[in-house]
């Protein structure tokens, strides 16, 4: 955790300090310094001033390179593209006078976001940090809006301001002379091989075991599941952190309970607050750019009693993602039989009778997709469809995102090879790792003070498990191959554990502190003077948000997104 920001192509010491001052909760003290033609600050012990880093930059053998270190070896190598480094991290080099470099690692753990002004370049850890500098406009960027209510985040380098953009995972920017050049150094191979799932899992448990004896922190973020229990006994004698959240998000007490027990782990309990509303405006500020995940609200109350007992903690997000622990890899995948069972022809003629309801309509709209893996894709899965999304739209906002490329066009060459599973994991690693877990986990964990670890997002771990097949990932139950690396490590009670994730609340205390937020935050006032929706539309869906699982993504959505506007935009 760490901060790094600044102006290059002129200098002005109060715009890089008052964009330092707005992420001093990303740690401190902090560092700043003018040369002839830049200014910049980084906290302390993080860097230097030709070369600032927020996170741990490694060499091509994984080991660790200090800031002196990292400036040698980009002036060393003769093209960005040879650059070879690991780590999760954030980095601005100076290699020359008037030669600056920005890149990120290429999971993009760490976050960067920068905007051009005229011959200059303003850049800064977070979205908050660059807006306060005073010289950019907080205009909303329209296409960025559309995109995240399809797929819950903001996707690729556009960010929701315009003319800011984010950094590119695994690219480097290089600045000289007022212009900027890209060079892509670091990406995933998707090409499969060959390997069966024991001889896999032996593998597995191999790269756990590696994580676990070169992992910095002590302690565990933990729970009663799978991921967390294969971490501990891959770290022995670590202490596991356990904070109960209301019965609304989860009830997971006598399973953390009792896998900490049949593990020897050593467990401090804590209860998280109750959340409040209040609660709502403090996440929507900290994460910089809405993000439509219900998530985000117990995560926020977890870690702020996790501060209480550490400043750095290995959670076992990641899993889910590369270990196939997702619903939707099997879904998609099985589904595309029952393309072949309904004529497309007898799909377009009944599909304007069907009645409104989601799953019908959403469900006919998939069948209807045949051999379009993508368009499959989103009519099950977007929060919005497209035609959901015309019909909230007013005339002004469909006018000013008319041609400009809705979401597809960012995802197409995710879903270009053979293997729809492959295709998903290629959309992850590229959109829902970067810009929606690793966005919620940096920003919330900033927010309290926390350095979190992924063991499972480590390079090894993640060129591995991208390498493996689907079939030998993917099975009835979720996870099989780390349930079978665990095998004779783990209890079984503990090892075939069903999966427990956040549910949204649908009764009890936290409903109607979630609904009285919506009522304080969603309003006709606010809503019509964005000018985006139609107030009619977006009132039918805070009022249906019960119904079933569409209407609630959506109401999250909106919630999320007018909590973000209400905090940023109006601020």
């Amino acid at each position: 955790m760490g901060l790094l920001c600044g102006i290059l192509g002129k200098r002005d010491g109060a715009a890089a300090r008052a964009m330092a001052n707005a992420m001093a909760h990303r740690g401190g003290p902090i560092n700043s310094a003018d040369g002839t033609d830049f200014s910049v600050a980084w906290t302390c012990g993080k860097g230097t001033k030709t070369c600032l880093v927020d996170g741990i930059v490694r060499d091509e053998n994984g080991a660790p390179l200090t800031p002196e270190d990292l400036r040698a070896h980009c002036r060393g190598v003769l093209d960005a593209c040879g650059l070879g480094l690991q780590g999760t991290f954030a980095a601005v080099v100076q290699l020359g006078p008037g030669r600056w470099w920005l890149f990120r690692d290429r999971l993009g753990a760490k976050p960067l976001y920068y905007a051009q002004r005229g011959d200059s370049l303003l850049f800064a850890s977070e979205l908050k940090g660059l807006l306060a500098c005073g010289l950019l406009k907080k205009h909303l960027n329209l296409l960025s809006v559309d995109r995240y209510l399809s797929l819950r985040c903001i996707p690729g380098r556009e960010s929701i301001i315009q003319d800011v953009q984010r950094a590119p995972a695994g690219l480097v920017i290089e600045f000289a002379g007022g212009a900027l050049t890209e060079t892509q150094y670091a990406s995933f191979d998707l090409s499969t091989r060959p390997m069966e799932r024991p001889a896999a899992a032996d593998t597995l448990r191999g790269l756990l075991e590696e994580a676990g004896a070169t992992s910095e922190a002590e302690d565990l973020l933990w729970s009663g599941g799978l991921d967390c229990a294969a971490l501990a006994v891959s770290r022995p004698r670590s202490r596991g952190i356990f904070v109960r959240l209301d019965r609304g998000w989860q009830e997971e007490t006598r399973l953390a309970r009792e896998s900490a027990r049949r593990l020897g782990v050593s467990l401090v309990a804590g209860r998280a607050r109750r959340l409040n509303e209040e609660t709502f405006g403090k996440v929507a500020a900290c994460l910089d750019e809405p993000i439509a995940d219900a998530s985000v609200l117990p995560l926020w109350l977890i870690l702020e009693e996790v501060s209480k007992h550490t400043d750095k903690a290995v959670s076992g997000h990641g899993a889910d993602e590369l270990l196939g622990g997702y619903p939707r890899y099997r879904l998609l995948e099985h589904a595309k039989g029952a393309k072949r069972l309904v004529p497309a022809t007898f799909l377009s003629g009944i599909l304007p009778a069907l009645p409104p309801n989601a799953f019908v309509r959403r469900a006919s709209r998939y069948l209807s997709s045949i051999h379009d893996d993508l368009g499959a894709y989103l009519s099950l899965l977007a929060v919005f469809d497209d035609g959901e999304r015309e019909a909230l739209y007013t005339d002004a906002m469909k006018a000013a995102i008319h041609d400009r490329g809705g979401v597809s066009s960012i995802l197409t060459h995710h879903f270009a090879g053979a293997d729809l599973t492959q295709n998903l994991l290629s959309l992850d690693l590229s959109v829902y790792l970067p810009d929606l877990l690793l966005t919620k986990c940096d920003r919330l964990a900033a927010a309290h003070g926390i350095s979190l670890e992924f063991p499972y997002l480590r390079k090894s771990m993640v060129d591995f498990l991208t390498g493996l097949p689907s079939a030998t990932k993917f099975g009835v139950r979720t996870k099989p191959l780390l349930r079978v690396a665990m095998r004779g490590r783990l209890p079984g009670s503990v090892r075939l554990r069903a999966q427990r994730r956040f549910r949204v609340p649908q009764e009890g205390r936290v409903v109607h502190v979630i609904e009285q937020a919506a009522r304080q935050i969603v309003t006709q006032d606010r809503v019509e003077a964005s000018g985006l929706f139609k107030w009619h539309y977006v009132e039918q869906v805070m009022r249906a948000a019960s119904h079933n699982v569409y209407r609630r993504r959506q109401f999250w959505a909106l919630l999320m997104f007018f909590a973000w506007y209400r905090a940023v935009m109006e601020s």
